[in-house]
């Protein structure tokens, strides 16, 4: 019995030298997660799903009503899937950012001159720059989701609506930009819009399908129509970093030499601080559509050491309701405490 007791005993001691200590919750994803609820009572929002992660890592995770991996809408979060499918485009050197519509469409336009040219002259002369950077003169919104709910015919209706600017002029935000992009994306890859942008996921190790385009906003898709979990998102952010390779030399160099310390670029806001670089943006259901009745929204933001938030949440909302969650995501998100990263 001695000796069964020394064994057991000997054994139940290896066994606690040689597990490894289990990881308390991270501080960066319980603060951000405190802020959310917080705000959830405050503007009482019934449902959300909450995911932080770290270099591509979830480092926490939280269902309010919904579970964060359960593929929501994300508005306009779908353009920053956007803008890093068209940088791959760039850094693959399949366009240049200074390419104009003119070039790239030639076909398109040649095919469709007279009556069904541009009803804007200058709309062939705006650059793949300018689109991603919301300088290219364009309406807010232009796009057709009530008859044939396709890119194309989306592409169409912005091509007969005048520009509000000259090309390169001044910062307007456009929906009608980013549309224009995945327009572009498909006639150069000869694939339907989801098919070449949603390659993004698998270059980041993801699953194929982890983002989907939501079948009754396919004529928006590429700037408000994917539907994708909290924690796959978040897991997508890693294509900012720059430890993931996903944007190359080419994209890198761009985006260095865009001036002011605030810019818009692939599909989200970029700051440059005295620690390096963030990147955030939120996403407003529409839901103007009659057979659409969803409401809510979305937010990311991703902090200089690798932090990504992602919040999806449902219900009517408001100015006032997406500034407060902004503060308090990044207020958590800017700590002192979140640039703690662990192993460093």
């Amino acid at each position: 019995m001695r000796g069964w007791s020394g064994l057991c005993l000997g054994m139940a001691l290896l066994a606690s030298t040689a597990a490894p200590a289990r990881a308390g919750p991270n501080p960066v994803a319980e603060s951000v997660d405190a802020a959310v609820t917080a705000w959830m009572k405050d503007h009482a929002i019934a449902d959300a799903e909450v995911a932080v992660a770290l270099h591509q890592t979830i480092v926490g995770s939280y269902d309010h009503g919904w579970k964060p991996t359960e593929r929501r809408p994300v508005a306009s979060l779908s353009k920053a899937i956007t803008g890093v499918c068209m940088a791959g485009l760039v850094d693959d050197r399949r366009l240049a950012f200074t390419d104009t519509l003119g070039s790239l469409l030639a076909g398109y336009f040649k095919r469709n001159n007279g009556a069904n040219a541009p009803k804007d002259p200058r709309f062939t002369a705006i650059t793949i720059e300018e689109l991603l950077t919301h300088r290219a003169g364009l309406v807010k919104n232009a796009f057709d989701d009530r008859n044939d709910h396709s890119v194309g015919a989306s592409f169409r209706t912005a091509t007969q609506t005048m520009l509000e600017s000259a090309p390169g002029s001044t910062m307007s935000y456009s929906d009608s930009g980013y549309l224009i992009l995945g327009y572009v994306a498909q006639v150069l890859a000869n694939q339907a819009y989801g098919n070449v942008c949603g390659k993004v996921f698998t270059r980041l190790g993801m699953p194929a399908n982890a983002g989907i385009i939501d079948a009754t906003l396919a004529a928006r898709a590429p700037n408000g129509g994917w539907d994708i979990s909290a924690q796959d998102y978040a897991r997508f952010l890693y294509a900012f970093d720059e430890t993931s390779g996903i944007l190359g030399p080419t994209t890198r160099q761009w985006l260095d030499a865009l001036p002011g310390k605030v810019s818009y670029t692939l599909g989200a806001y970029r700051k440059r601080t005295a620690r390096g670089t963030q990147y955030y943006h939120d996403g407003l259901l529409h839901h103007h559509m009659p057979d659409y009745p969803k409401t809510g929204g979305s937010f990311f933001f991703v902090n200089e050491a690798g932090y990504a938030a992602v919040v999806i949440f449902s219900g009517e909302n408001d100015g006032k309701t997406y500034g407060a969650l902004e503060k308090a995501v990044m207020a958590a998100m800017t700590a002192k405490t979140a640039y703690a990263v662990p192993g460093q």
